[in-house]
């Protein structure tokens, strides 16, 4: 059938308004741009919001540039960033612009001609006034923003309470650990003593699980510091969450009109009158009223939820356990309720804010819940204590302190702007924060106290860059709602105007257009900050039109039987297990193929969790070794044989009776003992210690002859070493037995001298920590991952997705999609602010709800 003219014409007519719209979209981009470099007086501060790929590196760095024409010392800019890579990244780019400037050359992009112009005009201002910037690069200030708060807390040391600087440490889990073991070690303590017995009788006694909790939490302090520093209001925290629930309940209540539960209502009393009355949907025997989003109608809500929804989606059947009958009334109500669901499920959002009323509790704590909350919190300002204790004996901090100390530099006892602060305002006039979606509170509150003297029309200026769509780090309470209220509220007293890029300059057009069709049905539908709720913000591509479809679904199909098996293309039965080695080849394949029709492309396999890579690393070392590949923190380095092998070394040396150990130092490739010598040697002997059968002779007659050789050779190395035990440090006495042993000659890849001397390393750091244990050994060599492969191209990466951001590939493929993300123990306490946002936007108060966990027992 041929098309119809009317609707040839309707597509022309559509097509034409969605390009008048993207040209519009476009034009705005465009002089969203040249607002952020103009040259103005006063100079406004401007909040932008800028998606991945629109190019927002280059913005800031023109922003710099721009801003270099307008101060007296190239120090009075100041950019901050969030990562050392960042920083580098930034610095890299004002340098070469300036340098380009400085030797004429021409520029190959439009936007980079931009960016020449404003090199050239802050090389003219260095000149005028004899910076020497090019020769003096040192006096660009971008800093991350640990090293901005390092530097503020050195500049003030009496103010900011350290004495003398102190080392900061990268890792401080020791000291975390020493902390939590000397505040429950105050058992027997006058003023403390209750707190820790009523905190350890909570986690029956297990003092090492509860060791483990408050060293977690003391890690994340600044997170929680301000909230626990005085006695917690339990009624306030019972208001906010109550404030939260019915939050909630009016998400339901619009879905749950007035008349559809009134259709209800005879169906639900039908079914709770046919059920026993500890079922939950026999709450809703005497219903008669339509449920409001009162906190006391919860439990109402929650029986109407069972009535209508299973586990995940609303119920497609209904039968006598819940309460409808195969008799003649029952099947009537049984069609109603489906007519019901299907009118419901107009509403894509109805069945998830149904179900999620499921998980709310009762916004009331018990005495038992208010007196573990009291002592729980007791125990972690105690432990603060103790850390801050431990800080001035070693002389050394983490990077949490350095910016708490920082923000008590900036002002006074009476919180009033300090000395360092005053002067901050002349030797600071312009402020350029990057990836901003990822601020925290407390940096916030670090931005508004450098801030704190500036007023409008003053000269000074505040530049923020983010895209609160990429808003990741929720659990380092980096809320996207902070981002939405700076933009209608700014950062302390001073304004923001909100700038908007929407062009994307990396990727081919089909993959924008997937992205916008695909998360537009992800995202919620609107801004919401008391929810850190976000709404998708569409980009347009600026490449032409290419072949290619750009993205691509591999579809790996995984069949659940009794026989848990699943059917290949040939029919065959496979092994659920073997779906992840599918996955596998097929990644591998598309790999293959793109690297034979783009040799040069850049591909990166990105992962959820380190552990979805196993499958596939596993298949490339084994059947395809010419595959190189760079492997950024992902094999972890106790995977790797040679570390394998130092950490039974160290595990033999240190316990005379560990035979497992021991035997493994025996099979490992500096004595290599074969299986039947290590049964001669053993054989069902099961108390004698593998040192004490070594020096058996009839048992080391037993041996091959090749076997005795190696046996005795090791074994005089061994006890040699044993002699020198406490001697000289652990680290330079396992080194010394591991080089006796030729440790080095049974190298045999490449990276595999690396891995040995980062294992020595922490070793090292263990040891002047003063917390050198094997047990504390084996935990910290849990953490550490092995180096990328060294003659690897960077063509093809694997790494999680957090890894990979701000990171460009030319291709990216996604395994395991189907797999969930490994979880973190839960936090010994849970706080969350909850912010009470007014009808036009504003933020009236926050309040904090805090919830302790409940141990199993």
């Amino acid at each position: 059938m041929a098309d119809s003219p009317l609707l040839s014409l309707d597509y022309r007519v559509d097509t034409q308004h969605q390009m008048q719209a993207d040209a519009k979209v476009l034009e705005q981009d465009k002089q969203a741009r040249a607002l952020a470099i103009a040259l103005q007086n006063p100079l406004p501060s401007y909040i932008v919001e800028a998606p991945a790929g629109s190019g927002k590196t280059e913005l800031l760095t023109q922003r710099y540039l721009m801003l270099l024409q307008t101060v007296q010392h190239p120090e009075e800019v100041v950019a901050v960033t969030f990562t050392n890579k960042a920083a580098s990244e930034m610095r890299q780019r004002i340098m070469n612009s300036l340098q380009q400037a400085h030797d004429n050359i021409p520029a190959d992009k439009p936007h980079k001609e931009v960016t020449m112009q404003l090199a050239k005009a802050a090389l003219k201002r260095s000149d005028l006034l004899a910076w020497d910037i090019l020769k003096t690069p040192s006096r660009l200030r971008i800093y991350t923003i640990d090293a901005l708060s390092g530097q503020l807390a050195r500049q003030m040391p009496l103010m900011s309470r350290f004495g003398s600087q102190p080392e900061v440490l990268d890792e401080a889990d020791g000291l975390y650990q020493q902390a939590a073991s000397q505040t429950l070690a105050l058992l027997d303590d006058p003023e403390h003593g209750d707190a820790v017995r009523t905190a350890l009788s909570f986690f029956n006694n297990d003092s090492a699980q509860l060791t483990r909790l408050m060293a977690g939490m003391l890690e994340k302090r600044d997170q929680w510091l301000d909230y626990h520093a005085s006695r917690i209001d339990i009624s306030q925290v019972e208001q906010a969450l109550a404030a939260m629930i019915e939050k909630d309940l009016q998400l339901a209540r619009e879905v749950m009109s007035e008349r559809i539960q009134k259709m209800l209502m005879p169906i639900a009393r039908y079914a709770a009158s046919n059920l026993p009355c500890e079922h939950a949907i026999a709450l809703l025997r005497d219903w008669d009223y339509a449920l409001s989003a009162d906190i006391q109608s919860l439990a109402l809500w929650q029986a109407l939820v069972d009535l209508l929804c299973s586990k995940e989606d609303f119920r497609k059947r209904w039968d006598k356990k819940t309460g409808i009958l195969p008799e003649d009334q029952g099947r009537a109500f049984k069609e109603q309720l489906a007519d019901i669901v299907i009118m419901l499920q107009s509403d894509s959002a109805a069945a998830t804010r149904l179900i999620n009323l499921r998980s709310l509790p009762m916004p009331v704590f018990g005495e038992q819940g208010k007196a573990m909350i009291h002592s729980l919190n007791r125990l972690l300002m105690v432990s603060c204590a103790e850390l801050w204790l431990l800080f001035q004996q070693q002389g050394k901090v983490d990077f949490v302190e350095v910016s708490q100390r920082a923000i008590t530099a900036l002002q006074d006892e009476l919180g009033m702007p300090s000395e360092l602060a005053l002067r901050l305002d002349y030797q600071i006039s312009h402020l350029l924060i990057d990836e901003f979606q990822d601020t925290s509170p407390t940096q916030i509150r670090l931005i508004e106290m450098l801030t704190r003297g500036w007023q409008s029309g003053d000269g000074h200026s505040l530049f923020l860059v983010g895209d609160p769509m990429q808003s990741i780090y929720r659990f380092r309470k980096a809320n996207v709602g902070l981002f939405l209220k700076a933009q209608r509220q700014g950062i302390g007293h001073i304004a923001l105007t909100p700038l908007k890029l929407s062009q994307n300059n990396r990727s081919e057009p089909s993959v924008v257009h997937w992205i916008n069709q695909s998360f537009k049905q992800i995202f919620p539908q609107h801004d919401a900050i008391a929810d850190g709720a976000i709404q998708y913000r569409e980009f347009l591509p600026t490449k032409h039109d290419s072949d290619s479809n750009g993205v691509y679904v591999y579809p790996i199909y995984e069949q659940q039987s009794q026989t848990e098996s699943l059917e290949d293309e040939e029919g065959e039965d496979l092994p659920v297990g073997a779906v992840r080695m599918r996955e596998a080849n097929q990644i591998i394949k598309i790999i293959r193929d793109t690297q034979a029709q783009r040799p040069q492309a850049k591909i990166a396999v990105l992962v959820r969790a380190r552990s979805h890579l196993q499958v596939l690393v596993s298949q490339i070392r084994r059947h395809y070794p010419d595959l190189k590949f760079q492997a950024v923190e992902i094999e972890e380095l106790t995977n790797r044989q040679v570390v394998q092998d130092l950490l039974s070394l160290c595990y033999a040396l240190h316990h005379r009776a560990d035979r497992v150990h021991w035997l493994a130092v025996l099979r490992a490739p500096w004595c290599g003992l074969s299986l039947q010598d290590l049964h001669h040697l053993i054989g069902e002997d099961r108390h004698s210690t593998v040192m004490q059968l070594m020096s058996n002779p009839q048992r080391v007659a037993e041996l091959t002859d090749e076997g005795r050789k190696r046996l005795v050779y090791v074994r005089d190395i061994l006890f040699m070493a044993l002699q020198q035990q406490g001697r000289m440090s652990t680290s330079r006495w396992i080194r010394a037995t591991w080089l006796m042993l030729n440790g080095p000659h049974c190298l045999w890849k490449e990276g595999d001298a690396a891995d040995v001397e980062a294992f020595f390393e922490r070793i090292d750091q263990i040891e002047r920590a003063g917390r050198f244990s094997i047990q504390e050994l084996q935990r910290e060599v849990d953490k550490l991952y092995a180096q990328p492969d060294v003659h690897a191209p960077d063509t093809l990466q694997f790494m999680t997705i957090h890894k990979s951001k701000g990171l460009e590939f030319d291709s990216v493929i996604l395994p395991g999609l189907d797999l969930a993300s490994g979880r973190d123990e839960s936090p010994l306490m849970r706080w969350e602010e909850v912010l009470e946002e007014l009808p036009d936007g504003q933020i009236r108060r926050t309040d904090v709800v805090v919830a302790p966990l409940v141990p199993n027992s």
